[in-house]
């Protein structure tokens, strides 16, 4: 039988996850389960592996959700593994023994090699009750990222074009391995919520606010080989646990902070080096600017600078959130494009298409916060595409390649990242997650905003 490796857990925080509530039995649940068993092969590094296994794991649960389907978390198999024992098993038949073990409907196995500096992954898909072989694919590339990236694309495909279009087995029988089947399913069988949520955050955490959302902290991989030159290149970060707010401040809150008198009121006009010296052009992109308008209150706050936004955080007992945070915030573990999933934008983002955009008389402004449900993020934080621009708090850089831990970098004066794009888009395909703009500190515009973050015990 197969074991997983990376989680060895100790007997007593296997028991404690046995006592857990809310623990779903087989027998209940009615999709399809899917189990991604960790891969193997000689002299590759447990790591490597490791991740290469989640790559997979993390595409599948990307489509997993409107399909009906439910990606097992290694956590819940290595539990149901470690109740029903250890057992040896051909190596022919050992992917489908391992699943019907968990009470699996679809099993995915691969084997690595690495011949002349390339790496060799091959993928397979079974059907458990039939122990029939459904696909395979087979990887060529030199480097772990580009593996990695081909990987997570497969995990989609397998479960897009294999799983998704079968009907939902018979509920298995229970068995005492079946009742903890799942420790935290990152995807529910259920058909899919208006805003959808595969990893489901803890909902409060110590120094969260009651409008922040509490990010457990994790590892992914940011930025983007898709994406334009400061997208690149992909490179490993792991976070520790944080808050962030839920949306972009709003007018109504600011003005709060300038009544308690931590803040200086916002301007109402824009500013930057870059634009026109005509000052009609100017004053029309003014009008733009939320502050001091009627019925916007519930809007974020545009057209302030990077030290208005760093000193409203601060004035509220926050800080902005570093450029990984919001990133990781945005798009989670399973590297999605946008926060809602991989799909183009359509309806879950506040853009121009939505008939805002200038000299077509159309109106042209930014939107309330928290209309777009349906564009929430893994963690279910709001308006991190479309919208405003976000302020971060970190100078713009190019990316090492390096892994890095809580990474963070402000230099005074140097220019300032801006993440999630904004309402007046030609392409509303720039909102990705990943992307990155560069304003300096004292630029002011009707497409900027920002949100605020704190530590988790700030």
């Amino acid at each position: 039988m197969r074991k997983l490796r990376s989680f060895a857990l100790p007997t007593v925080a296997v028991c404690m996850l046995a006592l857990l509530p809310g623990r779903v039995a087989v027998s209940q649940v009615t999709g399809k389960r899917l189990a991604v068993l960790e891969f193997k092969g000689p002299k590759i590094e447990a790591e490597v592996m490791d991740n290469f296994s989640d790559e997979v794991r993390g595409g599948a649960v990307a489509v997993a959700r409107g399909l009906g389907v439910l990606v097992m978390t290694r956590e819940s198999m290595v539990v149901l593994l470690k109740e029903m024992g250890k057992k040896e098993c051909n190596e022919g038949d050992c992917e489908v023994e391992t699943a019907k073990n968990i009470g699996a409907d679809f099993v995915v196995s691969g084997s690595v090699a690495k011949i002349e500096g390339t790496y060799v992954v091959t993928l397979k898909l079974f059907e458990t009750a039939k122990a029939t072989l459904l696909a395979t694919a087979r990887i060529e590339a030199k480097r772990q990222l580009e593996v990695s990236r081909q990987l997570r694309q497969h995990g989609r495909d397998l479960v897009a074009n294999n799983i998704g279009a079968r009907p939902a087995p018979a509920p298995a029988p229970p068995t005492s391995a079946s009742a903890l089947l799942a420790s935290s399913p990152p995807v529910a069988a259920a058909p899919p919520a208006p805003s959808p949520s595969p990893v489901p955050p803890p909902r409060s955490a110590p120094g969260c606010a009651p409008n922040q959302v509490a990010i457990p902290g994790g590892t992914f991989w940011m930025g983007s080989e898709d994406g334009y030159s400061p997208e690149k290149p992909v490179h490993r970060v792991t976070l520790s646990p944080y808050c962030i707010d839920k949306t972009e401040v709003t007018v109504a809150a600011y003005r709060a902070c300038v009544r308690s008198g931590a803040c200086r009121p916002a301007s109402a006009t824009i500013e930057s080096k870059f634009l026109p010296a005509d000052t009609n052009t100017r004053a029309l992109a003014s009008t733009l600017c939320t502050w001091g308008k009627a019925g916007l209150d519930q809007h974020p706050l545009n057209c302030v600078d990077w030290n208005q936004a760093k000193a409203y955080c601060e004035g509220i007992g926050a800080r902005l959130p570093t450029e990984a945070e919001w990133e990781f915030a945005a798009r989670g573990t399973d590297g999605r494009k946008y926060p809602w999933g991989n799909e183009p934008p359509a309806a879950q983002l506040c853009w121009n298409g939505e008939g805002s955009d200038l000299g077509k008389g159309r109106r042209m402004q930014t939107c309330s916060v928290g209309r777009y449900p349906a564009g929430a993020s893994p963690f279910g934080v709001l308006d991190m595409a479309g919208s405003v621009w976000e302020w971060t708090e970190d100078s713009f850089g190019p990316y090492s390649p390096e892994a890095q831990r809580d990474p963070h970098g402000s230099r005074p004066e140097a220019p300032r990242v801006c993440r999630g794009g904004s309402w007046d888009l030609d392409d509303p395909s720039m909102a990705s997650a990943s992307g990155r703009l560069r304003f300096d500190p004292g630029d002011r515009h009707y497409n900027l905003g920002f949100r605020c973050a704190r530590g988790a015990n700030m």
